[in-house]
């Protein structure tokens, strides 16, 4: 039962649920040379964020919904209001303030709210040992437009990210990502996330979100297709 719930942090330290409004296909390649240009310029904005904030504390609703994967049907629905300090580095920080299942008012405590190590930042230091970083083309997102960068793991570990970020092409603001994990554990069958972000005083933090994953644990918990949403309230930048 704990365990279904461990992906839900996994991704909230790298910055969900708008739909993206994608257009159909590139708008725009790109060049080598404007390639290298960004990813350079990418890194040093992302850098300079790194060595001033430890993280961003945030206050979120997120709304469970667990269903049958052969049927679809709905099983059950869980809300909780939390609490949570998402360090680029270490482990979480998160405390549920509030707990409903099916309607149902339950104790804060009840809810096994687990917490794990966040995804090796793409953008960091670090990020070329961790990531092949490719700008592959130019696409619309809510009607900007945007750089699609492909972030490509060196390592299959459940910290190394795998997927899509967007990135404005008029300042380089983060405004939407979309993938998963490298490896998934043993319980997990699938696991997907699309995260939007805004940018906090120059900084982007997450606004809204969606997780889908799919959870078997042999006698422990039946397979089960989780889809949780996330609402950001409020956020609030973690100085050095």
């Amino acid at each position: 039962m704990k365990m279904k719930y461990k992906f839900l942090s996994l991704f909230a330290a790298i910055l969900i649920l708008c739909t993206p409004q994608f257009s159909k296909g590139s708008i725009e390649a790109v060049s080598p040379d404007e390639a290298d240009r960004v990813l350079k310029e990418l890194f040093s904005k992302n850098i300079d964020m790194y060595h001033k904030y430890r993280g961003v504390e945030s206050l979120r609703n997120e709304v469970i919904s667990e269903y049958d994967p052969n049927t679809n049907k709905l099983l059950s629905v869980s809300e909780i209001t939390v609490s949570r300090i998402d360090y680029f580095y270490e482990k979480p920080v998160a405390e549920v303030k509030t707990y409903k299942k099916d309607g149902k008012v339950m104790k804060p405590s009840k809810f096994n709210y687990l917490k794990d190590m966040p995804a090796f930042p793409v953008f960091d230091e670090k990020g070329r040992d961790n990531y092949d970083i490719r700008i592959t083309e130019k696409k619309l997102f809510n009607g900007k437009e945007c750089y699609q960068v492909q972030v490509i793991p060196k390592k299959e570990t459940a910290r190394h990210f795998k997927g899509f970020l967007y990135y404005t092409v008029k300042d380089l603001n983060l405004v939407y990502f979309e993938g998963t994990v490298a490896k998934l554990n043993f319980f997990t069958k699938s696991f997907q996330i699309e995260f939007n972000t805004v940018m906090y005083n120059g900084i982007p933090v997450c606004s809204s979100g969606k997780a889908v994953f799919r959870v078997k644990i042999p006698i422990i918990y039946p397979d089960t297709t989780l889809v949780s949403n996330i609402t950001v309230l409020e956020n609030k930048l973690v100085p050095l």
